[in-house]
Order: C-alpha cells, then structure tokens, then sequence
C-alpha cells in the first residue's frame, strides 16, 4: 500500500519576476517564472544552503562565436573561494574544435588533478539550458534537456554561497534552484484558483506520466496523461464522476529521456497547457474553474521541481 504525503509546494530560491505585465499573456506564459534579463557575467548569493534533489536551473543564449563559458559553485566571495562545482564548456578544444565540458574542483589555492572531460553538448548560437541535480554524493547534469553525466561530489556541499555563470553567453534569462526528492506518486495540496499556473519539470522514465488536478470531491478537474508508448498527450476530465471524451489532438513535442517542463495555466474558461515553454492545447473546463483542490503525478517518472505561482497577464 502507497502511503500519499499530502504537502505544500516549496521552492528553495525563485526570481520574484513573474513576467512583464506589458506583455501579451501569451508571451509571459511561454516564459519560465522568474525569467528576466540577467547581467553578465552573472553570481549571486543561495539564500539557503543546497539540498539533495535540488536542481540548479539557468537559461541563455550562446553568442555565436564562443569560446568558454563557466558554472560554478562558491564557498565564499573571494576571488580564491573554493569551489566544489565548476563546468567549463570549452569550444575551442577537441576533435576540430567539436568541444568538450570540463568538470573540476578547486579547494585551497588548486585545481583537482582529476580533471574529468566529456563531449561539449551545446552549439553556437543556440540555447543555453543547463540543470545541475544535487544527489547524495553526485551532481546529475542536463544539457538541453538531456542527461549528459553524473559526477562524483568530490567536497561537501556545506558552505556554498555563491553560484556564478560567465563566459560567451549573448543573454542570460533565468537563474533559479529548487525541489527535492519527490515521492512517486505524488500528492499535494494545489490552490489552482482561475489566475494561477502550475508548473512542473520532471524526467520520464516509461511509458507514461500522469498529471491530476482534483475538485474537492476527489473529481478529476483534469488529467493530463503523458504517452510515451503511445505517442500521446491526453487530455480528460469528469463531470458527476464520470469520465468525458479523451482529447488528443496535437503532435508529441517531447522526447523520450529528456527533461520536460509542462505549464498548467487556470483561465476562467479553460487550462492553458504550455509544454517545454511552448503552448500545447487550451482543455476547457467541465465544471467549476474554483473547485481544483488536489494534485497528483503518477507514473514512470523522477519529479524535479512543482510549483504554483501567480500567471501575470491572466
């Protein structure tokens, strides 16, 4: 028997952005929360200390001619800090400049020895999406949405104030950490009031990804069922308890193995559902739009981040 934690959502750092009140709606909602125009080169303080299942989330866009760029973590300001994270993705190395990510550590004045050295997964030009997973004892890295290693935490993640981005990016448009270890499935209290987005990433590992909103009386306000197998993104409802016609409609935008973030906008008349920033489908509501009380994901997937926010432009 599954026991179902029933939680509020957190979120350990998020920019107090929600979007440009200026702005078409459709333009905010394709944007990440907290997503603005970020000086470079970029650090900031962590308002608090990193946690296993964290993810360390940051956008941009790669200058055409780049050279270098680098991510790192911070144990201290100093220029000398230590720091037990540093990705260089170094353009100008490799087979013919193909490129290669560099992870290391530098503690007390050095550089590791043990430099470690995969394939550079980004491109000239194109976009930046870099997710660093906190694991217990590893850092699980994602490169546009695709796992492309998971590293050894060679220091403790005690002491880490800082997190810095600098190099050949032409624009730097989210920074943000959160999340946990999510159970599976998973429950939580979900105030989705008309004026609210939902907003998950998490990294399929089957066939399917369920995602419920419940009314007060355990109805489904909607399911959205990610197929795999199939696919498929369907959509349904009940009304008096009963299921209604299955909508799936739409080409399969997500990839098997990669990262997906889905957006979950409550309109007075319908859901706005937004996959990878980019909208999917409008699912109109099949009874109140006030009564969305409960949240559930089920299914072959590993949950990084859930949040509720207010939708600007709504």
């Amino acid at each position: 028997m599954i026991t179902r934690t029933i939680v509020f959502f957190s979120l350990a750092a998020l920019a107090t952005c929600q979007g440009d009140a200026a702005d078409p709606k459709e333009t905010n909602y394709k944007k990440f929360i907290g997503e603005q125009d970020y000086k470079l080169p970029f650090k900031t303080r962590v308002s608090e200390p990193l946690a296993v299942g964290q993810t360390i989330h940051a956008v941009g866009t790669l200058s055409e001619k780049p050279t270098r760029v680098d991510f790192n973590f911070h144990k201290g300001s100093a220029k000398d800090a230590d720091l037990p994270l540093h990705f260089s993705i170094r353009f100008n190395e490799g087979i013919l400049g193909s490129g290669k990510l560099i992870y290391n550590t530098f503690e007390n004045g050095n550089w590791s020895e043990d430099e470690q050295r995969i394939s550079n997964p980004f491109k000239a030009g194109q976009e930046f999406d870099l997710r660093v997973r906190v694991l217990e004892g590893k850092f699980q890295v994602f490169a546009n949405r695709v796992e492309v290693g998971v590293f050894t935490q060679r220091l403790p993640l005690d002491g880490i104030d800082h997190v810095s981005i600098r190099g050949d990016l032409s624009k730097l448009r989210l920074f943000h950490y959160g999340g946990r270890i999510f159970p599976n499935p998973y429950m939580a209290v979900a105030g989705l009031t008309p004026g609210k987005r939902l907003d998950i990433s998490a990294l399929p590992k089957g066939k399917r990804v369920n995602i419920n909103l419940y009314r007060e009386n355990k109805e489904y306000a909607l399911q959205v069922s990610i197929r795999y197998n199939e696919g498929a993104v369907v959509r349904n409802a009940m009304t008096s308890n009963v299921w209604g016609k299955e909508e799936r409609e739409g080409k399969f935008p997500l990839e098997k193995k990669q990262v997906f973030d889905i957006t979950i906008i409550n309109e007075e008349f319908s859901f706005q559902i937004f996959l990878n920033n980019q909208r999917f489908t409008t699912f109109s509501h099949r009874g109140s739009p006030n009564d969305i009380k409960t949240l559930e994901i089920d299914g072959d997937v590993e949950i990084q981040t859930v949040t509720i926010n207010d939708a600007p432009g709504v």
